[in-house]
């Protein structure tokens, strides 16, 4: 199970079970036909193998075709794409409107100010982030009685509620939330897993326009205490524990040490998922635990309200993987989070009404926000709690088919633990799965393959990538356009991004550049908590030039083979881009070749400066390998995997230095730690590594430290 828990590190699923149970709903989804037309071909202009291409009738139905006839826009996803950019203030409203966002307002005018980060979006618009998520359960709506969660869980039978279901709980949670004087001024924290009732929770608290901020019951408390004290939260939802792979955890003295460091605190909800009630020490802590059944209570929901706030209003903070300094606490505006996540879904993703979305994340992660906002489609949302390969590989596929999903995310790691093992396309009926996402990090050419040779042949394979940053994606997939092997589909529209030269600041494509954005966009963070009125913080973090160009960090190539927005390789993160010789390498191109060996389970990869000789001051590559139980390395396999790198990149990506380790520290998210080892090998101590799945990880890489020249 060790090997199976490493591969799946970065798609794992927090635990835990629920309480407050909504009503079975007996709806069957509905598969829609997929319509699309698989091809196994080469794209003469651009040299890559299309997987999958939809065919005319298909690309016709998608919203994101009508939403460009409604515009009076013809021609290619490119053209449009461009257009988005260029009439930046014709496309958010028009947008908006076509969605059928609810709002009240004006939406004139688009923005106010030019340069990032000194832009507001629709400064005379106010809604309310639940509101807009709960309509289809409103009297009337013909999805009310349709199936809109479902929580699948290790420590309890599932759980389900329909739209209407949903909506009279998230308003007993708000109705108990303003009856402790919660607003729009105050914040709400989660400490909970990824579990029907966190949703709830959140959409209880949005509803009365918190902030709302949440963390896995993985972290240890210091690392949460790190990230939530920065919000100060009145209200913590948690629990006394979770379920994984089998193994009952308790939280109860982690819950303890959080809210000792939470002063701000004025109550706290349990959800008790264990079977032992806790015991809690702190006399504090008791009297302002609530279970969560008396803090809903059981009388009829009240009549929904909804506190509208501004556009902008700081509705979610997410938090950046804290492996230098203390973690960024990056907050996202109601209105921007609400339209850039149903652009993404219901336009890129082609998310329908009765859809079923299955996104295998934790509540720490920004694809459990993305998620959630799938609801606003009229899309169920499927959570999953607990140990996804548990009890064996292939259990996540029997959910899929279960369940009926449409729309399933994971993470690369899956897939490549899958690769040689699973074959669902023989095991599973997956007839009603149309879209699967990836993301974490970079998905291999090879797991391209696998999908469409192995998984299911007609499915739209969107590889997506953006972040915590901006809690949604810069590229990521299009229903209009191919899928091509190891390529993301596009840039999203209304986002000016492109591949940059750092030396000259021109746009490059077919070559390895900085992945920018030139102009704003909606997505872009409202602000740092705890920043000063300048934007010091938030400044440094993106805009290097001072000319309102976002440097998202990661080092990419534009094919060209969608056009200038699309045909999108990542190659790693560019501050952690290795340079050996002046020669530009990305880390994913490392990790693709070097994890083709065998004996290898996991690696990372770091460039470390030479501090002496001939070659001061020049990087050199180091890998750092996981190896399988029993295998040792040695010159033999040390030569094996120089090999294979040398063989699939080029001798420029061939490590200089090879060390076995015990383990591969990852963050929550699951992203390998290449910047803090990195500083830690070059002499530089990391200042908090709180945000680790392991921190013991670490340990050796910091003995190695003590002797590494």
């Amino acid at each position: 199970m060790n090997k199976l828990r490493a591969a799946l590190l970065a798609g794992a699923i927090a635990s835990g079970s629920a309480l407050r149970v909504g009503r079975v709903c007996a709806h069957a989804p509905r598969a829609l036909p997929a319509r699309m037309m698989v091809a196994a071909s080469v794209d003469a202009a651009s040299g890559g193998a299309v997987l999958w291409r939809p065919d005319a009738e298909a690309v016709e139905a998608t919203a994101m075709r009508r939403f460009q006839r409604s515009l009076g826009q013809d021609g290619d996803y490119d053209q449009f794409w461009k257009w988005s950019v260029e009439h930046s203030d014709e496309f958010w409203p028009a947008l908006l409107e076509f969605l059928e966002i609810e709002y009240s307002g004006d939406l004139s005018p688009t923005k106010e100010g030019t340069q990032m980060p000194d832009v507001t979006y629709f400064p005379n618009v106010r809604l309310n982030f639940a509101e807009n998520l709960l309509r289809h359960g409103a009297p009337g709506s013909p999805l009310a009685d349709e199936e809109a969660l479902v929580s699948v869980s290790e420590a309890r039978a599932d759980v389900r509620w329909t739209f209407a279901q949903l909506r009279d709980d998230a308003a007993r949670v708000a109705a108990a939330l303003a009856a402790l004087g919660v607003s729009e001024a105050d914040a709400c924290g989660a400490y909970l897993p990824n579990i029907g009732e966190t949703v709830v929770a959140m959409l209880g608290a949005t509803s009365r326009g918190a902030t709302w901020t949440s963390c896995s019951p993985d972290f240890g408390a210091r690392a949460v205490a790190d990230r939530f004290g920065q919000v100060k939260p009145k209200v913590l939802f948690t629990t006394d524990g979770f379920v994984s792979a089998g193994k009952p955890t308790s939280i109860v003295e982690k819950v303890e040490e959080l809210v000792a460091a939470l002063p701000s605190l004025e109550k706290v909800v349990v959800i008790g998922l264990l079977d032992e009630p806790p015991a809690w020490q702190s006399e504090r802590l008791r009297s302002l635990v609530v279970s969560w059944d008396d803090f809903v209570g059981a009388a009829p929901a009240p009549a929904a309200e909804y506190t509208r706030v501004a556009f902008s209003h700081p509705q979610f903070v997410l938090y950046s993987s804290g492996t230098t300094g203390m973690p960024k606490s990056i907050a996202h505006g109601a209105g921007n989070t609400l339209l850039q996540h149903a652009k993404e879904l219901m336009l890129h993703s082609d998310l329908r009404p009765t859809d079923r979305m299955l996104f295998y994340t934790t509540c720490g992660w920004m694809m459990w926000n993305w998620m959630t906002s799938s609801l606003f489609a009229g899309a169920a949302v499927v959570c999953f709690d607990g140990f996804a390969a548990y009890p064996k590989l292939a259990s996540p596929w029997d959910l899929i088919e279960r369940e009926r999903i449409t729309h399933l995310g994971s993470s690369p790691r899956y897939f490549q633990a899958c690769r040689a093992r699973v074959r669902p396309m023989e095991q599973n009926d997956l007839s009603a799965l149309r879209v699967i996402f990836s993301t974490g990090s970079p998905l291999s050419p090879e797991d391209f393959e696998y999908v469409y040779a192995k998984v299911k042949a007609d499915v739209m394979l969107a590889s997506i990538s953006g972040g915590t940053d901006i809690c949604s994606c810069f590229a990521l997939g299009n229903p209009m356009l191919p899928v091509r092997k190891g390529e993301l589909q596009a840039f999203g529209l209304g986002l000016d991004a492109c591949a940059m030269d750092r030396d000259d600041g021109s746009v490059v494509v077919g070559a390895k550049g900085e992945l920018v954005c030139r102009s704003p966009f909606v997505a872009a963070p409202v602000c740092f908590y705890g920043d000063d009125a300048a934007k010091s913080k938030y400044r440094a973090a993106y805009f290097e030039e001072g000319d309102g160009t976002w440097f998202h960090g990661d080092l990419v190539e534009v094919t060209g083979s969608n056009g200038a927005c699309g045909g999108v390789v990542i190659h790693g993160r560019s501050d952690t881009t290795l340079k050996p010789g002046g020669v530009r390498i990305g880390t994913a191109e490392v990790y693709r070749f070097a994890e083709t060996v065998e004996a290898i389970e996991d690696s990372l990869v770091i460039g470390d400066q030479i501090k002496t000789g001939k070659r001061a001051g020049d990087v050199r590559i180091v890998l750092f390998v996981k190896l399988a139980e029993g295998v040792e390395l040695d010159a033999k396999l040390e030569a094996e995997i120089r090999a294979a790198i040398r063989s699939g990149a080029s001798d420029a990506h061939v490590p200089a230095i090879i060390r076995q380790v015990r383990a591969i520290p990852y963050t929550r998210s699951g992203k390998k730690v290449e910047l803090a080892v990195r500083d830690l090998i070059s002499g530089i101590e990391p200042k908090n590594v709180g945000g680790l799945q392991d921190p013991s990880a670490f340990d050796e890489y910091r003995k190695m430290a003590e002797t590494w020249s």
